[in-house]
């Protein structure tokens, strides 16, 4: 069977080299069927994780930033102790992030080294997943084939005392290349979209490889790693994620950093930094300045700020309300209506958004009945509430915390004179709440397994309801007190217009 149109874009932007742009994108669409245009094309490339933003409009695929491109990687003591070489976070960002790592294949002069399974420590083991995220390394490691009798969700997503990893087989490595305890290996993607990587072994009581001017050049690459670190945090702030860090540092700085003498992200971190750690960062984890709080806004957002009050200066808070929930989740209100078996769906819809603290003024309303209608009409046809009673719980809760936390983003964005004035790194967890729950509901929307997954997502959902009681009464509080502050004591008029209005755009 062949691939699909939809699958055919994908794997070429798995596996096209050269930058390009979405004029060209929609050439490459065109020719594989598909009606779209420049906007559609660029729509698909901005939202690709595969793919990176250049200047000047122009792309290029994560398989074209990185393959051939040099890093390397000093096996652990427990590795070493264990037989087992396991790659962990530790081609990150040369490949590719949601692959399991188990599942990439390693070559030696183009032979492939054959896989082996070690029991380690949970801390060990959390250890070689770091730069996913603490918060995540849990996830990765139970991922692995190895644990597949590891029911993380019986566990709460707490990982027992040992863990088993699959990763090279180092006693295979020792016998045909020689490999020994703190010999390093050298790495480059031979085929991003297969994970296929090429090896060798830098044996470390070699002069050439360990010390004198090689060892030199490497103390100096880690000294230039840190710098660059600290260089990407105040243009670009701590990004979306680890991953995203990591990208943004090592392909902008690609010639210097991915060279036959270079160490590792995971080497500067553990041994060689004294400026930069992972910090917590809301409910995630960044690399960042050794000891400081990760800001939640700098030279890096300012724009964004920016472009908030133009917004609040030129749209109601009805239509940003509206503007504000994407397609997917509108699709998902329309599927809980029919779950819960309510009647009336535009007020259905519209109290979900509204949620008390305004109302859709008739234009509003007409707009959401139109985007409704033909959704809805697709949709019925093809809803079993039969077959929908384990999703439906999950989608449930999912928009209930969804509309609560939106509720709350909206107020902060629309209510307050800025968004600085409320505590940063509260705001900073609701973003990434805001940011999670949509991503549940994408998952609940357009993942096939993720009925499997249900149970894991109504325990993601209960951790993320507890984080978000945990700071929407501060920031509550504070909204209240923006709010006070946004009037002023007007002297010389009667007590009964003693209070002055400084053009609020509050929701009630």
């Amino acid at each position: 069977m062949g691939l699909s149109k939809t699958d055919l874009t994908e794997k070429f932007l798995r596996t096209y080299s050269k930058p390009f742009t979405a004029k060209e994108m929609k050439k490459v669409m065109n020719a594989l069927g598909i009606s779209a245009s420049v906007e559609d094309a660029e729509e698909l490339l901005y939202s690709n994780p595969n793919v990176l933003e250049l200047e000047g409009g122009v792309f290029l695929t994560r398989s074209g930033a990185f393959t051939g491109e040099i890093f390397s990687i000093v096996p652990t003591a427990a590795e070493a102790g264990q037989g087992v070489f396991v790659p962990g976070d530790r081609c990150m960002p040369f490949v590719e992030s949601d692959r399991i790592t188990s599942t990439l294949r390693f070559y030696v002069n183009g032979k492939k080294v054959p896989s082996r399974t070690g029991v380690f420590d949970s801390d060990d083991a959390i250890d070689m997943f770091m730069l996913y995220g603490e918060e995540y390394a849990p996830q990765y490691i139970a991922a692995d084939p190895a644990n597949a009798g590891l029911d993380m969700v019986e566990r709460e997503f707490e990982l027992p005392n040992s863990v088993r990893l699959t990763g090279l087989d180092l006693e295979y490595l020792s016998r045909k290349h020689g490999y020994r305890k703190g010999d390093r290996i050298l790495c480059c993607v031979s085929d991003w979209d297969a994970g296929k990587i090429n090896m060798m072994i830098l044996h470390s009581d070699e002069t050439k490889f360990d010390k004198g001017e090689v060892g030199e050049k490497r103390l100096e690459w880690f000294s230039l790693l840190e710098k660059k670190f600290l260089e990407s945090f105040e243009a670009k702030g701590p990004l979306g994620s680890i991953e995203e860090q990591l990208v943004n540092v090592f392909f902008e700085n690609r010639g210097s950093l991915c060279v036959p003498y270079c160490g590792s992200t995971e080497e500067l971190l553990l041994r060689h930094s004294k400026k930069i750690a992972f910090q917590q960062y809301g409910v995630e984890t960044r690399i960042w300045k050794k000891g400081e709080d990760v800001p939640a806004f700098g030279t890096w957002n300012n724009t964004l700020i920016d472009s908030n009050q133009e917004l609040k200066s030129s749209g109601s808070f009805a239509e940003y309300a509206l503007e504000s929930v994407p397609d997917f989740a509108y699709d998902q209100l329309v599927l809980n209506f029919l779950y819960e078996k309510k009647s009336g769906l535009i007020s259905y819809v519209s109290d979900f958004i509204c949620r008390g603290d305004f109302l859709l003024d008739d234009d509003a309303q007409k707009r959401l009945a139109m985007k409704l209608k033909e959704r809805y009409s697709i949709l019925k046809k093809e809803y079993n509430w039969f077959a929908d009673q384990i999703l439906g719980a999950v989608r449930k809760r999912a928009l209930e915390l969804y509309g609560n936390i939106a509720a709350l983003v909206r107020k902060i964005d629309f209510s307050g004179d800025s968004v600085l004035n409320f505590p940063s790194q509260e705001v900073v967890v609701l973003a990434q709440l805001h940011s999670h729950a949509l991503r549940m509901i994408e998952t609940v929307a357009s993942d096939p397994s993720a009925e499997e997954s249900a149970e894991a997502l109504l325990l993601s959902i209960d951790g993320m309801e507890w984080n978000f009681e945990d700071i929407s009464g501060i920031l509550e509080d504070a909204l209240a007190k923006e709010k006070r502050s946004q009037f002023k004591v007007i002297k010389g008029i009667g007590s009964a217009d003693k209070f002055g209005s400084r053009g609020v755009k509050s929701p009630r």
